[in-house]
């Protein structure tokens, strides 16, 4: 199979599958809140503040507002993935768009690292809210999510800079009799 063909055919599954986890994220973080308390263990065992195991209605709005950035980022790059799969389905694999869709999920990647990392004490804030003096929390940690992100969001900016450098290179080329 001709290799161009099957990028296409590839990117356009990886097309469609960035924009329903581009509606996904959202609708199922709402849906994880809603019915937080009827949830087993396992799947609140990762939580930074688990003292109780049900949680009043307004709390669970809090800790879906506390959701909401690294929500939002995830978002922006399925929306960027969606539109970096679409060139590769049209065709595009070397052009000044792809080394920007390139450069936007770089630095997606470096804005989940910090939306991960507000993410745990705004959830820890809103998991312990209206509980009674003493006993409310706040959690601050880094841990290997926040560091692979970071790292891989460099990466993938280099990789646009290398990327944009060889197009360039390539549009000279072209140019020259």
């Amino acid at each position: 199979m001709d290799n161009m063909l099957r990028i296409k055919r590839v990117s356009g599954k990886l097309r469609r599958a960035s924009d329903a986890l581009f509606w996904a994220t959202p609708l199922l973080c709402a849906v994880y809140w809603c019915f937080f308390n009827e949830f087993p263990a396992a799947m609140k065992s990762q939580l930074p503040v688990m003292e109780r195991m049900e949680l009043p209605a307004m709390n669970r709005l809090l800790c879906f507002a506390a959701t909401l950035p690294p929500v939002g980022v995830a978002m922006n790059g399925f929306w960027n993935l969606r539109g970096l799969f679409g060139l590769y389905a049209a065709g595009e694999v070397f052009t000044k768009r792809n080394v920007c869709r390139y450069r936007r999920l770089g630095r997606t990647l470096l804005y989940w690292a910090g939306a991960v990392f507000l993410h745990t004490p705004l959830l820890s804030l809103a998991m312990s809210a209206g509980m009674p003096q003493g006993q409310r929390h706040l959690v601050i940690a880094i841990g290997s999510i926040e560091l692979v992100a970071l790292f891989a969001g460099a990466v993938a900016l280099v990789i646009s800079w290398v990327m944009d450098e060889g197009r360039r290179i390539e549009e000279e080329n072209a140019l020259t009799i």
